[in-house]
Parts: structure tokens; C-alpha cells; sequence
């Protein structure tokens, strides 16, 4: 079992890496968008949508699933099993892969016509490798994860986006004068995804790990990793579908098409991303949790699981709620500091709330994922959807571009409702989400006024910069300090909870999870 001190290192580690990787990735777009002009811009990123629909299909589930069962065979010291597994998920995303591949070369003709620009299959086509290389990382990098190899996971990620990097600074500056820059980019991320292919085979054999029959494993692997693909395609085409109809709806409310595509603009491309801050740490703890989760699960040990699902929510909830009121507080000169439109601060100040639904759906994704229940996940997302394309399609003529954020708490509030009602059915628990989102937006109000307090002060006399940075300080230091003293997070607590020897006098409700080979 994790302890709580290398809970917190995996989950630092995986932000830091997740954070240095983001950066890279934000500054390249930033000269992509210098070196190729709107307009190859526009066109790469077709084609990068496209490639990234096929990676979504063979590198979603599959690890996710692959990273639970080996958590469980690694409980079970079942060193076969991982391999059988790690086996079945490779064959398993490589023929995906290939067919994916093998479909798009052979009706590239076609495509050109359904494309605006040819240039954007050819784009297409120096990008078709990376989805094969990525299917292969996937594989091994599930495995690695469910062995809770979180540096070479994240270390391998990070170096992908270096390659991918230098590469195109090398390609561009030999051969790269007689092609696109659209070509260069495409060709460089096929290969910086071979090399970090190549990194997790190495690093996995290295560790004494082999490949072995998949027997009996094929139907394990699909039946748990095709709800969690399905989740990230009813994702990815839920997004166009809300792209199209929300600008067509704020038009028959009588804007012009350039105003409605503004709006929109401004509430997904703007404030949207802002909401997603605390996921990098709450994306972290799940991606550790999971594997962890199913371990003990498997074990059959209540009181483990129970205490790391309470405190994973109580976490999500925690970090989501210190940045509120940093939110409310400054949203104004946030969003005239950050992209220059007051817009996207008011926005931001009417959408604050939706941190709180969207940790908690993440977290109880996650721990569903870890109980076997991914069906039931994917359902519970399937409703939630239904009623945000309901409040868009009925709302967004009265309150504009409200909707989506009504419709997105409502989608998310939902999905998550439903699936914490699945885990405390399921465990026989109570998580008191409620209350402790009662009790932590109390503590929530005093730091919103001391983060006005403290933003006023020094934006008299200090760049806009710092007066940010030092309302955001203190707000987030007085939610802290206010969460200690009334005792809403008790690290001493969760350290001796993680910490100290489990025993197995109280199992689960439920028979053990059968994931043996025979």
C-alpha cells in the first residue's frame, strides 16, 4: 500500500512533469503559429484534429484499463498476467491502429474533396505514423503505470514534446526549405512519438518484464476499456455539436454571426481554459489513484479503499474551492490581464463554480474505473450530456452564452451525482460530498474578501502582475490556514491514515474482483 508521503511525491511528480510539458507545448504553438501563418495554421490543426480522433480511439481506454488490471495482478505478485495483458493491449491498439491507418491512406483521394484545402490530407498522411508509435506506447505505458512507474511515464511524455520540438528545428533548417512547415510539423511528431515509443519499450524490458500469450485476456481488455473510449468519443463529438449549435442559436436571438462567433469564442477559448486549472493536480491524484484503488479493491480491503476515496474528494474539492474565490475575487483583472477582455473575466466570475462539479466528476470517474464499473460510468456521462444539449437547445436564446455554463454544471453536477451514488451503493459508504462542499464554501467567503482586500492594497502602487500574483497568495493562504483550524483538511490525519499497516478485518460487500487467467 502507497503511503501518503509518496502519495504526495507521485502526485508532484506527475504535475511537474505535466506542467514543464504544457509549457513546452503552449510556447511551440506559439512559434508554429508565427513560422506557418494563420492560414497553414488553420489547415495543420485540421489535420491535427483529425490524427488526434484515431490516437483518442487506440490510446484512451486501453492503458487506462491495462494500468487497473496490472495494479491487481501486481497484488497477486501474478507476473505472467501482466504479461498475458500487457500483450493483449498492444496486439489489441496495433490492429486498431493499423486498420485506422490502412483506411485513411487508401481513401486519402476521397478526402481531399471533403477538405476545404488538399493540403490538409497530405498533413494527414506524415501524421498517420504517430497514431500507430502512440498505440504502441499506450500499451507499455499502461503497464508501467499500473506498476506505478510514474518517472519514466512522465519523463517520457516530457521528452516527447522536446523531440517533437527539435526535430522541427532540424528537419526545417536541412530538407525542410522544399517542404510546408504544415509537413515539417507533421513528419517531427511522427517521430518524437517513435522515440518515446521506443523509451517505454526499453525501460519495460529493462525492468524484467516480458510479453507472453494473451490468453484470455483479449475479452477482459475490451470489455473494460471500450465505455472508457466511449466516454472520450461522445466527448470529442459532443464538442463540435456544441460549436455549431450554440453560434446558430445566439443568432436566431438576433446577434450577428460575428458577434455570436465572439461569444463563443470568448466562453470556450478564453475563460474555459482557466476552469480547467485545477485539473493538472487533480488529473495527477487520479492518475495515481486508479491503479492504487484497484489494488486494494482487489484486496478486498474496505477500510483502504473507503479512506482513499474520502480523502481523493476531499482533496478534488479542496483545491477546486481555493481557486474560486481567486476567481471571483479578481475576475475582472484577470481576464483584462490575461487576454485583454473584460468579457472573458465576467465569464469567468458567472463559471467559477464549475471547478467544483468537474473535480468531482473526474475523481468519481476514476474510482468507478478502479471498481469495474466503466459501463456505469459512461451511462452517467451519457445522461449528463443529454441534459446539456437540453439547456442549450432551450436557454441559449434567453441567457446567450449562459447556457453552456448552465448546461456544463448541470452535465457535470449530474454525471457525478450519479456516479458518487454508484460507489457509496456499490462500497456501502458515505463520502458527505455535501456537507464538506457546505462547510468549504463557508471557509471560501472570508478568503474572497481577503483577496479583494489584498488586491485593492497593492494594485495602488504595484504592477498588475503582482497585485494578481499577491491577491492570489494570500486568498489561497487563507482558505489553507482557514481549512486547517476548523479542521476540513487534517494532514497529520491523512498521513497516519496512509501511512500505518491496514488490516483486513473488514472486506468489501461484494465478492472479490475476479481477474485471475483461469
Amino acid at each position: 500500500m502507497i503511503k501518503f508521503s509518496d502519495l504526495i511525491k507521485a502526485v508532484a511528480l506527475i504535475t511537474i512533469f505535466s506542467i514543464l510539458t504544457r509549457i513546452l507545448g503552449f510556447v511551440f504553438r506559439i512559434y508554429l503559429s508565427w513560422e506557418m501563418g494563420a492560414e497553414m495554421l488553420g489547415i495543420y490543426q485540421v489535420a491535427l484534429s483529425i490524427i488526434g480522433v484515431l490516437m483518442m480511439l487506440v490510446s484512451s481506454g486501453l492503458p487506462l484499463t491495462l494500468s487497473k488490471f496490472t495494479a491487481i495482478y501486481e497484488t497477486k505478485k501474478d507476473n505472467q498476467a501482466i504479461n498475458r495483458a500487457t500483450t493483449a493491449t498492444l496486439v489489441i491498439s496495433l490492429i486498431l491502429s493499423i486498420i485506422l491507418c490502412l483506411l485513411i491512406f487508401v481513401f486519402h483521394t476521397p478526402l481531399e474533396k471533403i477538405f476545404a484545402d488538399p493540403r490538409t490530407v497530405i498533413i494527414i498522411l506524415t501524421l498517420l505514423p504517430s497514431v500507430i508509435f502512440s498505440a504502441i506506447y499506450s500499451s507499455f505505458r499502461g503497464a508501467l503505470w499500473g506498476k506505478k512507474n510514474y518517472f519514466i511515464v512522465g519523463l517520457s511524455e516530457f521528452v516527447e514534446q522536446v523531440l517533437r520540438i527539435l526535430f522541427f528545428f532540424i528537419i526545417a533548417y536541412t530538407v525542410g526549405q522544399s517542404l510546408s512547415s504544415g509537413v515539417v510539423a507533421g513528419i517531427s511528431l511522427s517521430i518524437a512519438c517513435l522515440f518515446s515509443a521506443l523509451m517505454v519499450i526499453f525501460y519495460y524490458f529493462y525492468k524484467g518484464n516480458r510479453l507472453a500469450s494473451p490468453h484470455l485476456q483479449y475479452r477482459k481488455i475490451l470489455k473494460s476499456a471500450t465505455p472508457i473510449t466511449g466516454v472520450r468519443v461522445a466527448t470529442s463529438v459532443l464538442h463540435p455539436i456544441i460549436a455549431i449549435v450554440i453560434p446558430m442559436q445566439l443568432v436566431l436571438a438576433g446577434l450577428s454571426n460575428e458577434q455570436a462567433l465572439a461569444e463563443f469564442g470568448i466562453a470556450v477559448g478564453m475563460t474555459m481554459p482557466l476552469l480547467f486549472v485545477p485539473s493538472t493536480l487533480v488529473g495527477s491524484l487520479a492518475m495515481v489513484l486508479l491503479p492504487e484503488l484497484s489494488s486494494q479493491y482487489a484486496q478486498q480491503n474496505k477500510d483502504t479503499v473507503t479512506s482513499q476515496i474520502n480523502i481523493s474528494f476531499t482533496f478534488s474539492l479542496f483545491i477546486s474551492m481555493m481557486i474560486i474565490p481567486l476567481y471571483m475575487g479578481m475576475w475582472q483583472d484577470i481576464g483584462l490581464f490575461v487576454y485583454n477582455n473584460e468579457r472573458a473575466g465576467l465569464f469567468l466570475l458567472y463559471s467559477a463554480w464549475l471547478m467544483i462539479p468537474l473535480a468531482l466528476s473526474n475523481i468519481s470517474s476514476t474510482v468507478l474505473n478502479a471498481l469495474g464499473m466503466e459501463s456505469k460510468s459512461f451511462i452517467n456521462y451519457v445522461i449528463g450530456a443529454i441534459a446539456l444539449i437540453i439547456i442549450i437547445l432551450t436557454t441559449t436564446q434567453l441567457i446567450g452564452v449562459l447556457s453552456l455554463i448552465v448546461g456544463t454544471g448541470a452535465c457535470m453536477t449530474i454525471s457525478s451525482a450519479l456516479n458518487i451514488r454508484l460507489i457509496q451503493k456499490k462500497l456501502q459508504i458515505k463520502t458527505n460530498i455535501i456537507q464538506k462542499i457546505f462547510v468549504m464554501s463557508c471557509l471560501a467567503v472570508p478568503s474572497l474578501l481577503f483577496t479583494i482586500f489584498t488586491f485593492n492594497i497593492f494594485d495602488a502602487f504595484c504592477p498588475k502582475f503582482f497585485a494578481l500574483a499577491f491577491g492570489s497568495i494570500s486568498g489561497a493562504v487563507c482558505f489553507i490556514l482557514l481549512s486547517v483550524i476548523f479542521k476540513v483538511i487534517d494532514f497529520k490525519s491523512m498521513l497516519l491514515e496512509f501511512s500505518k499497516p491496514k488490516q483486513r478485518n473488514k472486506e468489501l460487500p461484494q465478492t472479490q474482483i475476479q481477474t485471475s487467467d483461469k
